[in-house]
């Protein structure tokens, strides 16, 4: 990983920052990502100061960008974020798609989503679309997208309306992040097929790291279940180091070696859920389009720079045959 840049989203605490730390010491550039100055600023930290005196001699540098913070959340913070790093950076090898929020009673987002699908799957789409330029830049640019084995529990995925707060559904926390998460998967099998179809060198991957105890992930889940849900958490769960263990392998083994678009858990291929099928790829690939769309016409805060910006990330995938 000499010299090599990687952006990792969420990034100050848990998986991400687990994963910060270890490819900083295989000698990466590390973007960190954050919402908050404070939290940033302590894992970059925390980074620096965890390996100085052991590794004086590390070529690894750890850039923070708090004064274009990245929100997956909203659309427009996404677009000045990755215009930041397009002016101070000439390409990134790694994309590692790790935010992601988990509990949440039923709530929008500024631009209107359902919040786990905003997080987790939409700004992730958005953002991967927005720095393609970048990732085609590297001579093996890799996209690894954070999935989670909850996906397998879906058997019906909502509709674009319901989804933009615009028609009920039975709503439950934790199947709107299985469905986030599923998502996820759709999104690397698409994407896979839409890169390889527009000649692109770029890779994408999905990765399940499995139950992993000490992370953030639920913290936005009522104190109370929190706390009856510790024992086993504690029992059950995996190290950081094993919930690294995939992405870890996706990142640093060579792109011949890996099939884009497949699922890994551990250091291997895993296949997927019934639900993963070219047709729910595709399909989910309109609904991310419609959500985006439907952004663009009704966020008034966007100037027309940053709408033709949009425009033409989101036409830079055409499926080919």
């Amino acid at each position: 990983m000499e010299r090599k840049v990687v952006l990792i989203t969420g990034s100050t605490s848990g998986l991400g920052l687990h994963t910060a730390k270890n490819l900083y010491l295989r000698g990466a550039t590390v973007i960190i990502t954050c919402r908050d100055e404070c939290r940033g600023r302590a894992a970059l930290d925390a980074v620096q100061s965890q390996f100085k005196s052991e590794h004086d001699s590390l070529s690894g540098r750890l850039h923070l960008f708090s004064v274009s913070w990245l929100d997956l959340t909203c659309y427009k913070s996404i677009l000045n974020f990755c215009n930041e790093i397009k002016s101070n950076f000439n390409r990134i090898d790694v994309l590692i798609n790790n935010a992601g929020i988990m509990g949440l009673p039923f709530e929008l987002s500024r631009n209107g989503v359902e919040m786990h699908f905003a997080t987790n799957a939409f700004g992730h789409f958005v953002l991967v679309n927005n720095l393609l330029p970048l990732l085609e830049s590297s001579i093996d640019g890799r996209i690894i997208i954070v999935s989670s084995g909850l996906y397998k529990y879906v058997n019906n995925i909502p509709t674009l309306r319901q989804l933009m707060g615009e028609q009920d559904w039975d709503y439950q926390p934790r199947f709107a992040y299985a469905v986030s998460k599923l998502a996820n998967c759709l999104h690397a099998v698409e994407l896979a097929k839409r890169l390889s179809s527009n000649r692109y060198n770029t890779k994408v991957y999905a990765i399940r790291p499995g139950f992993v105890g000490a992370t953030e992930l639920g913290r936005e889940t009522h104190w109370l279940l929190r706390s009856l849900a510790s024992p086993v958490t504690w029992i059950f769960s995996k190290s950081l180091d094993q919930g690294i263990e995939p992405i870890i392998h996706c990142a640093i083994t060579t792109n011949d070696e890996l099939n884009s678009g497949a699922l890994y858990h551990g250091c291997q291929e895993e296949e997927y859920a019934p639900m993963v099928t070219e047709t729910n790829a595709a399909n989910m690939w309109d609904i991310f389009m419609h959500m985006e769309e439907l952004i663009l016409i009704r966020c008034h805060i966007l100037t027309e720079e940053e709408i033709a910006q949009a425009k033409t990330a989101r036409n830079a995938l055409p499926l080919k045959s």
